[in-house]
């Protein structure tokens, strides 16, 4: 395992022509999550749009399957600029903890929709 930012470590990263590249993505939220409003996804660091502008920029030729760390509540209009990035998404909450603290995932696909 390396010690590396994304872009540095993506860059070596070597994975065979015919694989499915499944990443889990989870930038440290600071200040991008709100009491009222929910998670920003424009607000982590580093955004969620630049990582996956990096992901299909880096893994164009291959299937990409994203799982974005979410939380419950997600502010609507970060949620819509980057939903079109992908074929298909779908949201999934876990409802482990009481209303309100709850996590889950934003799946995304590129080049290929379940």
């Amino acid at each position: 395992m390396a010690n590396a930012d994304y872009r540095s470590g993506l860059a070596d990263a070597a994975v065979p022509a015919d694989h499915l590249v499944v990443v889990f993505v989870a930038p440290p939220w600071g200040d991008a999550l709100d009491a009222t409003t929910g998670l920003d996804l424009r607000r982590t660091t580093p955004p969620i749009a630049e990582i996956v502008d990096v992901l299909a920029t880096r893994f164009g030729g291959h299937p990409l399957l994203c799982a974005i760390q979410i939380h419950e509540t997600v502010e609507p209009a970060s949620l819509a600029e980057l939903t079109p990035r992908f074929d298909w998404s779908a949201r999934r909450i876990y409802g482990l903890n009481a209303p309100g603290d709850n996590h889950g995932v934003l799946l995304g696909t590129l080049g290929w929709a379940p």
